[in-house]
């Protein structure tokens, strides 16, 4: 469903989707309009989504409302694009460092919607930003920003590396940073990126980071650990926050179009900080929690991209961040068939020899002895 039937001659670059399953509705809003934003909501079947268009365009609170109470919510905003000179090359950003940072801010860059797709079992938005100005602080830069968003039905590894596993209840976030212009001044650039976490969870507690170490790099060479961001829920029966969101993503990043492990760098993660409920204004998700905000959970997270000797954005003047979104409990990797073959074939043959020997060195024992026993008869 296209936001776009509900509110005809105005340009838009939201869109809005709902997954029924058996028992509830998971409810997708992707907003480009401000600050770029995601609203995922679990409702009852017979939920549905209500939107006043002329208080959207004005980002006015409540204008976006369910008919009924979600069973749970949660957002996400596109917060900053950081740009940081690393002169020393440590691949750490540093924000006290006022000298070597810009910020740009997505809602100045040009929004619009490259495709979308919707499949049995899938559906898909494009979207890019270009020509980046901010009017205030007088800067200009080319360059895009391309983020393509996947939803699914299932559960599988997604078709693009790093092929991250989703289930139903999740949703593919691919940035990409393409030929972004950077600051002339800055002779050691690399890019952050900052979001910010809305609602769906306890705002007394920080949201958990947790590194996860695996076993194989079957679907993304190289690449042995898996980040996963977890939503702090209400239910103290529940700290890890299995009944709430999450995000995961592989540390890597990738330089070019091929997203060969040789052109990658890392992707490194900092410790989450709370901030005041106003930064979600002039967003999507303030049309929905409006001044409820200043109750709930209001967090960023923090990445930067790139690591020590990698040649830094100038380098490749492309880098990527993909990530999943999700709600419940996310998914562990399995060995795969092939894998679990490997494995078992790379175990058993060793096996196997030592054995066979064993049996050689038996029977060639046995024949010895029973060569003596013959000649001394």
């Amino acid at each position: 469903l296209y936001f776009e039937e509900r509110c005809k001659n105005q340009n838009w670059t939201t869109m809005y989707l709902r997954a029924d399953g058996s028992n509830d509705t998971l409810h997708y809003l992707w907003d480009f309009g401000g600050k770029p934003s995601i609203l995922m909501a679990l409702t009852s079947l017979s939920a549905t989504l209500n939107i006043t268009c002329e208080d959207f365009l004005q980002r006015k609170m409540n204008s976006v409302v369910f008919s009924e109470n979600p069973n749970y919510t949660v957002g996400f905003i596109l917060n900053k694009i950081i740009e940081f000179n690393d002169v020393n090359d440590t691949a750490m950003i540093n924000l006290d460092n006022v000298a070597n940072i810009n910020f740009l801010m997505p809602e100045f860059f040009r929004w619009s919607r490259k495709s979308f797709s919707m499949f049995g079992d899938s559906f898909g938005l494009d979207m890019e930003g270009n020509s980046y100005k901010d009017t205030a602080m007088n800067i200009i830069r080319y360059g895009s920003i391309k983020l393509s968003l996947r939803g699914y039905y299932f559960m599988d590894h997604t078709d693009t590396i790093p092929h991250m596993l989703h289930t139903e209840n999740a949703m593919l976030v691919d940035l990409i940073l393409d030929n972004i212009q950077t600051n002339e001044t800055f002779s050691s650039s690399r890019f952050a990126i900052e979001l910010i976490i809305v609602g769906g969870g306890n705002p007394d507690k920080m949201v958990i980071i947790d590194p996860k170490k695996n076993l194989d790099d079957e679907h993304t060479p190289g690449i042995f650990e898996m980040i996963e961001v977890r939503i702090p829920s209400f239910d103290k029966t529940d700290e890890i926050g299995n009944n709430g969101a999450y995000l995961q993503w592989r540390p890597v990043s990738y330089g070019s179009e091929k997203r060969d492990i040789a052109g990658s760098t890392e992707i490194v993660q900092y410790r989450p900080s709370k901030v005041n409920h106003h930064a979600i204004e002039n967003s999507m998700l303030y049309c929905y929690y409006g001044r409820e905000s200043k109750d709930i959970l209001v967090q960023t997270l923090l990445i930067s991209i790139g690591s020590k000797g990698d040649g830094f954005y100038k380098n490749t003047h492309y880098t990527t961040w993909t990530f999943i979104i999700g709600y419940g409990i996310p998914p562990d990797e399995q060995f795969s068939y092939l894998v679990i073959m490997i494995i078992s074939i790379g175990l058993g043959l060793p096996l196997i020899i030592m054995f066979l020997a064993g049996l050689y060195m038996c029977i060639r024992n046995m024949s010895k002895r029973n060569t003596n026993t013959y000649l001394n008869r």
